[in-house]
């Protein structure tokens, strides 16, 4: 017969058991409320399909629509062993106003504003789907969704991520980290819109994979490509001197009369670049009496500089014809004005500038060029 010490341990012992059993219970029961899965979306390399852009407002709607809909096909086909009453979370970042000048460069679009219009629609469609704007920078897209993905991938509310960023090298040391973790890489889902970059092919075999081709492009947007090949007849425009007779009368007679100026990137579209991936404006030379000539006159750049202009009320001068030489002039004056991606801007097509043009600057504190784009390496090595 057992003694009452010893009873008293059997009890003691079963009641420990049923303390941690119910502690089990109530921990299973709170890792399952409120579950969901978070799809994570970089914004500027996995973009969303022309047709539903266009469409602006109710294009964001039915996109959104589109996307809730692969999501839930992909989780019942894809991943059967996750419980079907899961919330769906969607974050979508990207640089905004590279974006919207992209989709405006390209004619996918008529005017920046209609970006918004679009993302509108697609905020408004859900609750938890966003599109955000992660700011004007390279970078800012790939740092939040990198920080938001290490966030909830130690949450144990959130049961499954699929992560967009197929054509970012970039993410490739971030998802590095889980290639040997089963328990883990088995929650990850990798999303391919344009082909998976080089870096990422060496390791999506590790996961599960999808893409929704209702939804993302397959393919990155590029810029329009726009001659400038074609000089108008002689009589549409006063005689002035072109860039070989300029550049002769240089060698004659000084360099005052001339301003030095960057042209359009070169035809073959490749955006000339130093040793440190920053964009180098290539100098021309310009006279001054085409500057003249073309100052007091509000010229519209779209129109003479990328060959179309995607503003239907636009109030800037289209109808008089401008050669060659006219446009560089044009060039040279638009590259007074610093563009927004500053030298990180890969667009073919820009003719803003991307570094101050004074050597040494002339106007100190009140330049409107910002303190990294001065003193840029202008020697090329890309091209």
């Amino acid at each position: 017969m057992l003694t009452f010490r010893e009873r008293y341990a059997q009890l003691h012992e079963a009641d420990n058991k049923r303390n941690e059993l119910v502690e089990n219970l109530l921990d299973e029961v709170d890792e399952n409320c409120d579950t969901f899965v978070l799809v994570l979306i970089d914004g500027d390399c996995m973009n969303f399909l022309d047709d539903l852009v266009k469409k602006l407002e109710s294009g964001g709607e039915e996109a959104a629509q589109l996307l809730r809909s692969s999501i839930t096909n992909y989780l019942k086909e894809g991943l059967p062993d996750l419980q079907m009453d899961l919330e769906i979370v969607v974050h979508v970042y990207g640089n905004l106003r590279g974006l919207g000048k992209t989709l405006v460069d390209n004619g996918t679009l008529g005017q920046f504003e209609d970006l918004g219009r679009f993302i509108c629609g697609f905020n408004k469609k859900f609750p938890l789907f966003e599109f955000v704007d992660a700011g004007n920078g390279k970078e800012c897209s790939d740092a939040k969704l990198k920080k938001i993905f290490e966030l909830y991938i130690r949450n144990v509310h959130c049961k499954h991520i699929i992560f967009g960023g197929s054509a970012d090298n970039g993410y490739a040391r971030l998802l590095s980290l889980y290639t040997g973790d089963p328990s883990t890489s088995k929650r990850i889902t990798m999303l391919e819109g344009p082909p998976f970059a080089k870096e990422l092919v060496q390791i999506v075999d590790k996961f599960q994979q999808c893409s929704f081709p209702r939804v993302f492009r397959d393919t990155k947007i590029l810029p329009r490509r726009v001659s400038f090949s074609t000089t108008p007849p002689k009589s549409m425009s006063p005689k002035i001197p072109n860039y070989a007779s300029t550049a002769a009368s240089a060698k004659v007679g000084g360099s005052n009369n001339v301003l030095e100026s960057k042209p359009d990137p070169q035809a073959e579209g490749i955006v000339p670049k130093n040793s440190k991936g920053q964009r180098v404006d290539l100098p021309i030379r310009v006279d001054k009496t085409t500057i003249n000539w073309l100052k007091g006159r509000r010229w519209c750049n779209n129109h003479y500089l990328r060959g179309y202009c995607g503003y239907r009320l636009c109030s800037y001068e289209h109808d008089t014809q401008l050669n060659e030489t006219q446009k560089d002039g044009l060039r040279t004056m638009a590259r007074q004005t610093p563009c927004d991606m500053g030298s990180d801007c890969d667009n073919v097509d820009c003719f803003f500038g991307h570094r101050c043009q004074g050597n040494p600057c002339a106007w100190g504190a009140s330049c409107r060029f910002s303190p990294e784009l001065h003193s840029i390496d202008t020697q090329v090595v890309n091209c």
